[in-house]
């Protein structure tokens, strides 16, 4: 009787349902089956009757949303690589990995990050190299191995910090600095819509145009977008 008290379940489900995909569509295959389990298990203490009410209701929702598709090609990423990733950012541990081509020679990294997107890099340092931190493209990492050696990161390390320095994903101190852009009056309005940077402040001009102003690098990234408008 207690059971029946309980608010339908039908968002939670729908919410776990949804990032399970989006975590399976990225390669993140643990992370897909830990969501996968969770929601079994909050169908399985549901009353029959219920469950399938709330699962046939949530199937509705992710049917209509799996409409939304995301535009343009995705670079498929091998899970296994994935895997190995998670795990040494756990810790954090070190990640031998093999970049580039097949046989290249393994190089080891100490990795800070996951930058996720139609393109998904890895922010780590290479070891026995320098102290900057580098993009490495996920899908060109063809071997991932993560190593019993733990590391210290950097102090003060924040990953929207060091993603909030660049547009897209191209990060290059020599280009790095304030970024202006004016929309004419005619396109201000759609403009003020759009987040381009998560740090970026909007100043509305006398004559009906838009200032957005932001700290970034990445200018070819920018001309690619600004070229759709």
């Amino acid at each position: 009787a207690l059971d029946r008290l309980q608010p339908r379940q039908e968002t939670t489900i729908e919410a776990l349902e949804v990032a399970a995909r989006a975590a399976r569509e990225e390669g993140r295959l643990r992370h897909s089956r830990a969501l996968s389990d969770v929601r079994g298990e909050l169908l399985a203490r549901l009353p029959a009757r219920d469950a399938a009410r709330s699962d046939a209701d949530a199937e509705a929702v992710l049917s209509a949303l799996g409409h939304v598709a995301r535009p343009g090609p995705r670079v498929a990423l091998n899970p296994a690589v994935t895997d190995a990733a998670i795990e040494a950012l756990r810790g954090p541990f070190r990640l031998r990995v093999v970049y580039g081509e097949p046989d290249a020679p393994s190089r080891v990294l100490e990795p800070y990050g996951l930058l996720l997107g139609h393109r998904s890099y890895l922010v780590a340092r290479q070891v026995n190299r320098d102290d900057m931190l580098r993009n490495f493209r996920m899908d060109r990492i063809q071997i991932a191995e993560c190593l019993d050696e733990s590391f210290a990161l950097a102090a003060g390390f924040s990953l929207d910090d060091y993603a909030a320095k660049a547009f897209g994903v191209w990060q290059d101190p020599e280009q790095y600095g304030e970024v202006v852009w004016r929309f004419r009056p005619d396109a201000a309005a759609r403009a003020a819509e759009f987040r381009f940077h998560p740090r970026q402040t909007l100043e509305p001009q006398p004559d009906g145009a838009l200032i957005v102003r932001f700290q970034a690098a990445g200018w070819l990234e920018m001309a690619w977008h600004l070229y759709q408008w």
